[in-house]
């Protein structure tokens, strides 16, 4: 067993330097072992893997739950007051469509900006098509804005997927090939083929804006979930404003808005609130770092 040589303390075989004074350890045949430490390092202590994988599972569990719970409610009160299921499907097929978006990529650990919005876009293009039905018994307008979306993915798609795919297929034959199916497609589904300058060409181009506008706002700051929610939530709202006005003046000749008013109260909270959270979080680590230096 060695001492300091300064203040005395009694010194552990891989002590590098006195653990009170700091004063270096002068010893040539001392064996250390740097993985050996008398407590663990600030950030291994505040952010290992276990905690951050329990931290989102209990953060979507609680999302979840609460989700469920609404579902519920809404569910029990259709049926109670009209002894069906009506008005409450569009506001539980809502609640259910912002469980696939907010709480369930909490579930997986491996989450990327291409997988998120790959997912998201589905969700979306699958929830508007699913919200025309409720609502008219058809799909008169939302396919046109769903293939808008998965147009806009085919786009973004192709940047993420530049370095992968260029050696067997040049970038601009992949684009060609995606505006040739996106025109087969409009053309398979439209009736009127005026209603392509009036309504489809609008949306389209409103759906493409908002996406790289929404692309180019993540990109540009550090990859935060709470930062990627509050993006797409609030441009989501936006462009249900646009989307809202462009089918109104089609249908009925004026820019009202109608649906999109619901759209908003939603989105715009959700948005504010991971903002909240992220700036919660970041209050949260600077109070841990000051008391634990």
């Amino acid at each position: 067993m060695s001492y300091c040589v300064h203040c005395g303390v009694k010194l552990a075989p891989y002590h590098e330097s006195c653990p009170l004074c700091h004063t270096r350890v002068m010893d040539p045949e001392a064996k250390i072992d740097p993985q050996t430490r008398d407590y663990p390092l600030y950030r291994e202590h505040l952010r290992g893997k276990n905690t951050d994988h329990m931290k989102r599972l209990l953060a979507g569990t609680v999302l979840t739950l609460v989700f469920s719970m609404y579902v519920v409610i809404l569910l029990l009160v259709n049926f109670i007051v009209n002894h069906t299921f009506s008005w409450s499907l569009i506001p539980v097929w809502s609640l259910i469509y912002l469980w696939f978006t907010v709480a369930l990529p909490f579930f997986n650990l491996k989450n990327t900006f291409l997988r998120l919005y790959t997912f998201d876009s589905i969700a979306t293009a699958i929830y508007l098509l699913v919200l025309n039905y409720l609502i008219s018994g058809n799909l008169a307008w939302a396919k046109f804005a769903s293939a808008g979306l998965l147009f806009a993915w085919i786009i973004l798609s192709g940047i993420f997927i530049s370095e992968r795919v260029k050696k067997w297929i040049p970038m601009i034959i992949y684009y060609m090939l995606a505006s040739l199916l996106f025109t087969a497609l409009f053309a398979f589904m439209l009736v009127d083929n005026a209603v392509i300058l009036r309504l489809v060409l609008p949306v389209y181009l409103a759906v493409l804006i908002f996406t790289l506008v929404s692309f180019f706002e993540i990109k540009s700051l550090i990859f935060d979930i709470y930062n990627f929610f509050a993006i797409l939530f609030f441009n989501a709202a936006l462009l249900s404003i646009v989307v809202d006005l462009t089918v109104n003046r089609y249908v009925t000749g004026s820019f009202t808005l109608s649906w999109s008013l619901i759209v908003i109260s939603a989105l715009v909270p959700l948005s504010l609130t991971a903002l909240m959270l992220r700036n919660i979080k970041k209050l949260r680590s600077f109070v841990v770092m000051k008391f634990h230096r």
